[in-house]
Order: C-alpha cells, then sequence, then structure tokens
C-alpha cells in the first residue's frame, strides 16, 4: 500500500508572532533604541534652523491678492494663522528624518519651539538657496544615518545577532542603493503632484470645490501608487538586492499576500500612532519628554524590527511557492 503525502504550501507570516518576534530582537539588542533616541536629542536641543523670514514673505505675497475678498475672509485668516504657527515652530532640522529609509523621530512630529530652561538657540534662515542646501545636506545625512540603522537593525531581527564591523563595511553599498531608491520615490511623488495639480486648477476653473476632492484624489493616488513599495528598501540590507531588484521583490511580495501585508501595515500604524499620543503626553519644556522618547524610540525600532521579519518570512513563502510552480 502506498502512502502519497501531499505537500502543503507554508502559510504566509503571521502578524501578531511577527510583532512579538520584532520586539523580542530588540529587548536582545536594547542599544539599538540609541539611534532614534539620539535624533530625537539632537534635533530637540540643538540650534533651530527657523524659516520664519521667508515664510512671512511668501505669506505676504500670496495672500495679498485675496485679502480684499470678503467672501474667502475666514478661509484666509484660517490659513494665515496656520502658516504662521508653521513659521514659529518649523525647524529645518526634521529634514535629518528622512525618507523612506531613515532614522524614527517624535520630535518631527511634534515640531517643539520650547526645551527645557527656555528656548533653544534660534538660526534663522533668511535665503532660500541657503534653505534648500541645508534641506539637501540633512536629507543626506539623514539617509546615511538610515542606512546603517536599517543595516544594524535587519540584522538582528532576520539573525538576531548585531555585527556592526559587517554593517559598516557594507554600508557604502547600501547607501548607493538607498540614494537611488530615494530618487524614485521622489519622481514618483513629483509624478503624482503634476496630474493632481492640473485636476484642481480644473476644478477651479470649473467652479467646483477642490479642497476636500483633492485631498481625498491625492491620499487615494499615494497609497495606490506606493504601498507595492513599502518593501523596496527592505531587499537591500535583507538580501543585499540591488535597488530595482528590491522594488520588484516588494511588488511581487505585497501582490502575492495583499490581505495579510494591509493588515500587518495597519497594525503597525495603529500601534505606532497609538503610542505616540502617549509619549506626546509630558510638555516640550520637560524634561520627561525623554521619556517620550526613549518610548517612541523603542516602539518604532521594533515595529520596524518585525518589518523586517515579515518581509524575510514572506520572502522565504513566496520563494516555495514560486518552486512548486516550476
Amino acid at each position: 500500500m502506498e502512502t502519497h503525502k501531499t505537500q502543503t504550501a507554508p502559510a504566509p507570516p503571521r502578524i501578531i508572532a511577527t510583532l512579538i518576534a520584532g520586539f523580542d530582537a530588540i529587548t536582545n539588542h536594547i542599544g539599538l533604541i540609541l539611534f532614534p533616541v539620539g535624533l530625537d536629542v539632537l534635533i530637540w536641543l540643538s540650534p533651530h534652523y527657523r524659516l520664519k523670514t521667508l515664510i512671512e514673505a511668501w505669506m505676504a505675497v500670496v495672500f495679498q491678492p485675496v485679502n480684499d475678498m470678503p467672501d474667502m475672509a475666514d478661509i484666509v485668516e484660517a490659513a494665515k494663522t496656520l502658516w504662521t504657527l508653521m513659521a514659529e515652530r518649523f525647524n529645518l532640522a526634521i529634514t535629518l528624518r528622512s525618507y523612506p529609509v531613515g532614522v524614527p523621530s517624535l520630535v518631527v512630529s511634534t515640531l517643539p519651539l520650547q526645551i527645557p530652561g527656555g528656548e533653544p538657540v534660534l538660526i534663522e534662515v533668511s535665503s532660500v538657496g541657503i534653505a534648500f542646501l541645508l534641506a539637501g545636506c540633512f536629507t543626506f545625512v539623514g539617509l546615511l544615518l538610515g542606512t546603517l540603522y536599517f543595516g544594524i537593525v535587519s540584522m538582528a531581527a532576520v539573525h538576531n545577532e548585531v555585527r556592526p564591523l559587517k554593517t559598516i563595511m557594507e554600508w557604502p553599498r547600501s547607501s548607493g542603493q538607498v540614494i537611488l531608491l530615494t530618487f524614485v520615490w521622489i519622481s514618483l511623488l513629483v509624478g503624482i503632484s503634476i496630474p493632481v495639480s492640473c485636476g484642481i486648477s480644473l476644478l477651479a476653473l470649473i467652479g467646483i470645490p477642490a479642497g476636500p476632492m483633492a485631498v481625498i484624489l491625492f491620499g487615494s493616488l499615494l497609497l495606490w501608487i506606493t504601498f507595492p513599495l513599502m518593501f523596496s528598501p527592505h531587499g537591500i540590507f535583507v538580501n543585499r538586492d540591488a535597488a530595482w531588484a528590491s522594488i520588484r521583490k516588494s511588488i511581487q511580495i505585497t501582490r502575492m499576500t495583499l490581505p495579510t501585508t494591509a493588515a500587518f501595515f495597519v497594525a503597525v500604524m495603529l500601534l505606532n500612532q497609538g503610542f505616540d499620543m502617549l509619549w506626546r503626553i509630558p510638555p516640550e519644556d520637560s524634561w520627561l519628554t525623554l521619556i517620550g522618547i526613549v518610548g517612541h524610540a523603542f516602539v518604532s525600532t521594533g515595529l520596524l524590527s518585525a518589518s523586517f521579519i515579515y518581509y524575510h518570512q514572506a520572502d522565504k513563502w513566496l520563494e516555495s511557492i514560486l518552486e512548486k510552480k516550476s
């Protein structure tokens, strides 16, 4: 009598188990949270590079034509209030928090104006050229730091070990691929913005309020295009793939595991945003903010670790599926 064994494909990674494994990996290598802690402390306590003069000059030009329109008085006043608040709080150093690869930061989302003991040193950037130069330099440094951070976290998550020397040796190659990937993301955002801007202008010409529709349209297009690319950095670090190969693998994985992957990212977003509400409770001029910074660093690093574990398991699952089909 012959026994026929049916081979079943392994299931995609489980969300809860993956999240637990991600936090376990960071608990075993707790020193990794020093990356986001250090970045937050740096942005919070170091000199703040403000664009108040530039923003106020821009406001004077933009709002001048609509100041004499009574029907738009409320909208104009609300916009002025928002931009005035931005002029007071914006710190150009937040561009150290780069995307899609970068060290996470709590301070970037709060834009604190006060520090313990008073006000930070304020450096007013009054030149558009210098502002772009500083933003470019900060972003470049943020990408380099983010590459190092992602490399070490991925090693701790996937291999349960931290080998700084190996990560540093791979740093130049990974940085080059990350910079290429960043240009791809920027190109996509520009490509989305152009048709959305044209659509807003067309709606305005025919008299249809474009504000809410523009937000919905832009958000929908952004989600539809970027969601398959959420894992695009991961292949660079887990499999040492080139940027284009990592993008293709990200699209393939999200397509094959769409329901599970969507649920995973929703869980990550809810956990991150939910805990951030807790970390923002201390006032910005209190040293208790450090507790929030450390808590945010642990949670965000744990979630990043979980994403590397999820990607690694999903990649192996996908390979087994493709092998059975071949």
